[in-house]
């Protein structure tokens, strides 16, 4: 795929967005569990020691699957992971693709259920469309404070840099992302207001 630009060069009218509605069928949900295990470990010595047991918690992330089946019979797969998104088969969903002009290809951004008039957003694909504050300014504002902190012996000096990357992050970038994150919300939610208005909602049995 053409490389990711920085936050700092994406801009609203660089968006390639698209609408597939059509019917859920073959809808399933299903449920997963993650064990994470942390810390742990210890020394054991002739004289004793100190061993602590392993931190182990577990989390469950909720998946769904249907196939959305647009009025010309074409069907496209639709996996969920973390998103909470209700739908049976019979229910008219649109789906929302989104990328930039540069992107081989675009990613599943929204869906709405007609029928529930639920809607929902993709974090995962969202956050590859919208991005993140520049990660480079991050990562050399740290290296500064780190080495000018050093050489000149002063703790107020990093604490200063620091302060300076989060105002920056602050006051730049997070408008300019927010500005992204609007114009593809309303540009989706016309698209699904559109869809809307071309079919009649039929009855679920």
């Amino acid at each position: 795929m053409a490389g990711k630009r920085t936050a700092t060069e994406k801009s609203p009218s660089d968006f390639n967005i698209y609408a597939r509605s059509g019917i859920a069928q073959g809808s399933k949900t299903w449920s997963s569990t993650q064990v994470h295990s942390s810390g742990g470990g210890g020394y054991v010595g002739p004289q004793g020691g100190d061993v602590q047991a392993a931190k182990v918690t577990s989390s469950n992330t909720t998946h769904h699957a249907f196939f959305l089946v647009e009025d010309g019979g074409k069907e496209i797969e639709i996996s969920l992971a973390g998103v909470p998104f209700s739908v049976r088969d019979g229910h008219r969903v649109t789906a929302v693709y989104a990328g930039h002009q540069q992107d081989e290809w675009q990613w599943l951004t929204h869906l709405h259920n007609h029928h529930t008039e639920q809607s929902a957003k993709v974090p995962t694909a969202y956050r590859k469309i919208i991005g993140n504050p520049n990660v480079w300014i991050f990562f050399g504002a740290m290296a500064l404070a780190v080495t000018l902190g050093i050489l000149a012996e002063s703790w107020m000096l990093f604490v200063l840099i620091i302060a300076a990357y989060a105002g920056f992050t602050l006051l730049v970038e997070s408008p300019k992302l927010r500005v992204l994150a609007e114009e593809l919300d309303t540009r989706a939610q016309r698209l699904i207001d559109e869809r809307a208005a071309e079919t009649q909602i039929a009855p679920v049995a």
